[in-house]
């Protein structure tokens, strides 16, 4: 029997088979160093899919199934919004410097500050202070206390009640 062009010498296949899957390991690698340096970027999973050219199920995929990838994906996500945080501060405290135009011409600038930057920041780094404070207080009328497994709504008046109706209809259930 004649030997076809096609078939291949014994443990060649195999050789064949162990370079493909290396060269898949190694562009999956690199692929995830793409994906995590962008993450690290701007912590914008679309975005750094994009970059690493891999749709964003994937990226998912490696997370769910690469306990060290996610430990690097949630590292790299600490680290933008770190300087998201840091541009947050310098911003609020230093302020930035805003172009001043008349008649269409630069004649100066101003330096701004971002003051719901600094609260924002506040109640970030010191919510024990700076935290909304909200009290709930559930009274009957008059401030009187509510009674017990008893339900009590009470309404204000909204001046609606003052108009005369000039006819009453009844209607029976039928």
């Amino acid at each position: 029997m004649a030997k076809k062009p096609t078939d291949t010498p014994p443990g060649k296949a195999s050789r064949t088979t162990r370079t493909r899957q290396r060269a898949h390991e190694e562009a999956t690698a690199r692929a995830k160093e793409r994906f995590l340096a962008e993450l690290e970027r701007m912590a914008n999973v679309s975005a750094a899919a994009r970059k690493a050219k891999v749709p964003r199920s994937t990226a998912y995929d490696w997370y769910a199934a690469d306990e060290e990838f996610a430990a690097a994906w949630d590292q790299a996500v600490e680290v933008a919004v770190d300087s998201l945080e840091q541009e947050a501060w310098r911003r609020a405290r230093d302020g930035t410097l805003k172009p001043v135009f008349q008649r269409g011409e630069k004649v100066g600038q101003v330096r701004e500050y971002s003051d719901q930057l600094m609260v924002t920041l506040l109640k970030a780094h010191k919510p024990e202070k700076y935290r909304e404070r909200v009290s709930n207080e559930l009274t009957g009328p008059g401030g009187a206390p509510l009674a017990a497994g008893l339900v009590q709504i009470y309404l204000p008046g909204n001046g609606r009640d003052d108009v005369e109706v000039e006819e009453a209809v009844e209607v029976q259930p039928s």
